[in-house]
């Protein structure tokens, strides 16, 4: 027997390679946002392995995080803020004593970074967040990069919370 493989017209043949093509540009597409941790839980920070600014007290420090990507939930000092992953500007709070604040939310590889702008009546802040966490998922280092405060002068810090629950 003389078996022949069947031929695909050249149309057939067009749609199928654009198909794989398809296929195999979207794949590393999902594999990169599989690769993006999940900060849920509650962060307590350890004083020792952070490097705080002069002028911000501190006490008790933590956060409690929700995270199902592309939204997180943080609470951090009593005030609830709810952000999208989507690097688009929305409102992650309004608070009388807080007043409102605006934020950019996206990831940079495996660091979410978090731009932030709070309207205090006359006064605003603005700030970057980057929070990475670490190898073993027992860390989060949390870095600040303050520019402009109605409170004090600009300021960096970096902040290590260690896993509660």
């Amino acid at each position: 027997m003389n078996a022949r493989c069947p031929v695909l017209p050249a149309n057939c043949r067009i749609i199928l390679i654009i198909l794989v093509f398809f296929f195999c540009s979207g794949a590393p597409h999902v594999s990169a946002q599989q690769v993006r941790p999940n900060l849920s839980g509650t962060w307590k920070l350890n004083l020792s392995k952070s490097k705080p600014a002069p002028q911000r007290p501190f006490g008790g420090d933590r956060y409690k995080i929700k995270h199902l990507e592309p939204r997180l939930e943080m609470v951090h000092e009593g005030n609830t803020y709810l952000y999208v992953t989507d690097g688009k500007q929305h409102v992650a709070n309004i608070s009388p004593a807080e007043g409102k604040t605006l934020a950019k939310t996206y990831w940079d590889g495996d660091t979410l970074v978090i731009e932030k702008r709070q309207e205090i009546g006359p006064r605003d802040s603005s700030w970057v967040s980057r929070y990475t966490l670490s190898q073993d998922g027992k860390s989060l280092t949390v870095t600040h990069h303050v520019d402009r405060s109605s409170f004090s002068a600009a300021f960096d810090e970096s902040l290590t919370y260690e896993k509660q629950q």
